[in-house]
């Protein structure tokens, strides 16, 4: 197919999100005419990833993932134009991965950018329970069960995870338990007073069986969501090593994995939030993020999208311009594997992208491949990266 078009400015308004949806069919042709063409597209693609990058936005996010969803749920191998067609109106996935790069590449094997010795499974719901009584059960979903967790009281563990709904206890001091995730895990708990804690992978949450008459107050590390139960007469606290979050009745998310930082992404409502030494304390509104360091040390509040930050709630992984090392790390606690470099500049590589939590990781590994300029090859539970 003769081109007659100048393809280096029409490549550019495509990545840009600035081309007519007519614009964009033409292009679609246009690379599936020649593989030299497509060998062209992926060139200025990578240099305009390095230059440019998409940029990002909430109604941008709802519409890219709708459109990456559609096609990952669909897994065809050839694509429908007239579907192509339909949504080119709004087609600004970053770097065109979700109609038509994922589509062609991840799809078929590509063994020059993920190489693999073995397979890696998604994770899923599982946890530790330790008991007041010192006591460790496995829990899994199942069938509604009873399960007994000090001498009087006992609660539920089914579909909805573990249930402490309407405990009641005689007991004069606090009884906790503690509810732990696994690499590769995640679990949900109801609190006595009705607040539901979504504890991500490797992660960890004690709390009392029945909160006491004053406050309520539980101790987390690594990442969970929060829906609390609004009480004004006992305050909910989310205790950290590095900070507190002081609550009535919100919804947000707190994550502690990182060694650089802790963060406070507030969905709905209203947090104060203190370092461990401070008592000053900073008030954070929805769409909110507060940092503060591993030592307690408040960093600042920015704006932000709350989705970009709950997205693995939903089962979703979502990659704001994240490097290549936290993604990686974001990854190996999902998925319960380790990662090794070859080369430390990778781990600064920066990545753009939504992808389905349950999803293959050779699947979302290709993608990195393809957009970043890495390759992977999985041997046992370990990921190797090399350039």
């Amino acid at each position: 197919m003769t081109c007659n078009f100048d393809k280096d400015e029409l490549i550019l308004k495509v990545l840009d999100g600035r081309a007519t949806p007519e614009e964009i069919l033409a292009l679609f042709r246009w690379i599936e005419t020649d593989s030299a063409n497509e060998e062209y597209f992926n060139q200025l693609k990578k240099a305009w990833n390095l230059t440019s990058g998409p940029i990002s936005s909430k109604e941008r996010e709802e519409k890219e993932f709708q459109i990456y969803m559609d096609y990952i749920r669909s897994r065809r191998r050839t694509y429908n134009l007239h579907r192509i067609y339909k949504y080119a109106a709004i087609m600004i996935l970053p770097l065109l991965a979700g109609i038509y790069l994922l589509q062609r590449e991840l799809t078929v094997k590509d063994t020059r950018s993920v190489v693999v010795a073995a397979k890696i499974e998604p994770g899923g719901y599982k946890a530790i329970l330790t008991t007041a009584m010192g006591n460790t059960i496995s829990l899994f979903p199942s069938d509604q069960e009873a399960i007994q967790v000090d001498e009087h009281i006992s609660v539920t563990n089914g579909q909805a995870g573990i249930v402490y709904n309407n405990t009641k206890s005689t007991e004069t001091s606090l009884q906790y338990n503690i509810l732990q995730t696994p690499r590769g895990g995640e679990y949900t708990v109801t609190l006595s007073d009705g607040t539901r804690v979504y504890l991500n992978a490797a992660s960890k949450i004690k709390y009392p069986v029945v909160f006491d008459e004053q406050k309520r107050e539980v101790y987390l590390s690594g990442e969970a969501y929060f829906e609390v139960t609004k009480d004004v007469d006992r305050p909910f606290y989310v205790m950290t090593d590095a900070v507190r979050v002081k609550v009535y009745g919100t919804e947000f998310n707190v994550n502690t994995y990182s060694t650089r930082s802790v963060q406070t992404v507030l969905v709905s409502g209203k947090v104060g939030i203190s370092g461990k030494d401070s008592k000053e304390e900073y008030m954070l509104g929805p769409s909110q993020l507060a940092e503060f360091s591993d030592e307690g040390v408040f960093k600042g509040i920015r704006e932000v999208n709350p989705a970009t930050y709950t997205a693995w709630r939903d089962g979703r992984l979502v990659f704001e311009n994240e490097g290549l090392e936290e993604i990686l790390n974001r990854l190996s606690r999902w998925y319960n594997v380790d990662v090794f470099y070859s080369n430390e500049k990778v781990k600064g590589y920066h990545f753009t992208g939504h992808m389905e939590k349950y999803e293959d990781i050779e699947i979302i590994l290709r993608a990195i491949s393809k957009m970043v300029g890495v390759h992977f090859t999985i041997k046992d539970k370990t990921i190797v990266v090399t350039e």
